[in-house]
């Protein structure tokens, strides 16, 4: 199966599996592995050895630095192919990587954590700067018993954050191009039947068999997702990697949808300045706001006839949104092991990347929306 430029592959025999995916991509010839310290690394590259091919290996460090990422920008020499095993870190490395197109990247996810191997957008931020851009395509192995075993909470945030850049879809569907809401909600409603079937006693197998069932059928998206942004900017905030807050971010995106949309006046009010938005996105993320901005219009224009639209049909969409068990999956969430070195953001934190990427970050309707009429702003000043 694949979506785009990404292959996916499952698989059920681990290493070996990866082993002899990699000898046939490369010919059996030298090896490029992106990997970090440990297990998974040194697994890998006993598998890989072991089918007689020469292996040169990086591990990633925990913490960027200046030379790591000069050393992504130069394109390695004399490979045939490039492999990435293990977290969020060596996986995305390989991504950012200056692989000529011709060198097929292969990537084996051993976490829950390093499922955005399977997305082709780049989601290493580097020197405080969002990351641009996708890979040019690339082979993922998912081996479902390795990925049970790993950190539930992550399964979980990946899986949020998939129906929640469904529900965008739906929402660009019905306020921007005009679909009914029996074509526009389709998919999201078909999707939420999974959610359904993530039973306690066995979240981390379910979770993962619902993750590997949406990748079937979830094209890849064209830009970072809302949730991913946010999860983004607080691992900038709190520090960690990105996966540990993307469950938070898509549940209060998706809180959002389902407490505010309904009670949004249906009237015109002035939008927020948007200068100064991006000024303070700048300033408490340390981001760019060129990045931010590019080839961009306010959101203000057209808003009399958006909000009209809106009106039209943000019952049926409401309906759909109230259908997906938030509650079930949050308790579930809450009950699940955290790793030691997760660091968790408080509500106020939250809310304050909430506020400022719903005017200054593009692709997310409804928080513009909401940052347009004021409505954030109590629960800002609650903290």
């Amino acid at each position: 199966m694949g979506k785009d430029n990404v292959k996916i592959t499952i698989v059920h025999e681990g290493y070996k599996s990866l082993a002899k995916e990699v000898k046939e991509a490369s010919h059996g010839g030298r090896v490029l592995l992106y990997t970090e310290e440990g297990l998974a690394g040194d697994d890998a590259m006993a598998a890989l050895t072991f089918e007689g091919m020469r292996v040169t290996r990086r591990d990633i460090p925990e913490q960027g630095s200046e030379s790591f990422y000069a050393e992504l920008s130069k394109a390695p020499e004399g490979i045939m192919a490039v492999v990435a095993v293990g977290g969020v870190r060596p996986i995305e490395a390989a991504k950012a990587a200056r692989i000529p197109s011709a060198i097929p990247e292969i990537y084996f996810p051993t976490e829950n954590a390093a499922l955005s191997a399977t997305d082709d957008r780049i989601c290493l931020g580097t020197r405080g700067a969002l990351p641009v851009g996708c890979t040019p395509g690339q082979s993922v192995i998912l081996d479902p018993a390795i990925l049970s075993a790993t950190s539930l909470r992550h399964g979980l945030g990946y899986l949020l954050t998939m129906i929640l850049e469904e529900a965008d879809g739906a929402y660009e569907r019905l306020l921007l191009h005009g679909e009914s809401p029996a074509n526009a909600l389709r998919t999201l409603r078909e999707k939420l039947t999974l959610l359904s079937e993530i039973r306690e006693e066995s979240a981390p197998s379910d979770t993962v068999n619902a993750l590997l069932t949406l990748l079937k059928i979830s094209p890849s998206p064209a830009a970072l997702g809302s949730a991913h942004i946010l999860a983004l900017l607080a691992e900038r905030k709190a520090g960690g990697i990105f996966p540990e807050h993307l469950f938070p971010a898509s549940y209060a995106l998706l809180r959002l949808y389902e407490a505010y949309l309904g009670a949004l006046p249906l009237e015109h009010c002035p939008p927020p300045d948007r200068a100064e938005n991006l000024r303070l996105l700048s300033a408490k993320c340390s981001l760019a706001s060129s990045l931010l901005i590019v080839g961009q219009k306010t959101y203000a224009e057209g808003y009399d006839e958006r909000w009209r639209v809106t009106a039209e049909y943000r019952e049926d969409f409401l309906e759909t949104i109230r259908a997906i068990p938030l509650s079930h999956l949050a308790k579930i969430y809450r009950r699940a092991p955290k790793e030691e070195r997760a660091v968790s953001l408080s509500a106020s934190e939250l809310l304050m990347l909430l506020s400022l990427t719903g005017e200054a970050v593009s692709g997310y309707p409804l928080i513009k929306h909401i940052k347009m009429t004021g409505l954030i702003e109590p629960l800002l000043k609650c903290g």
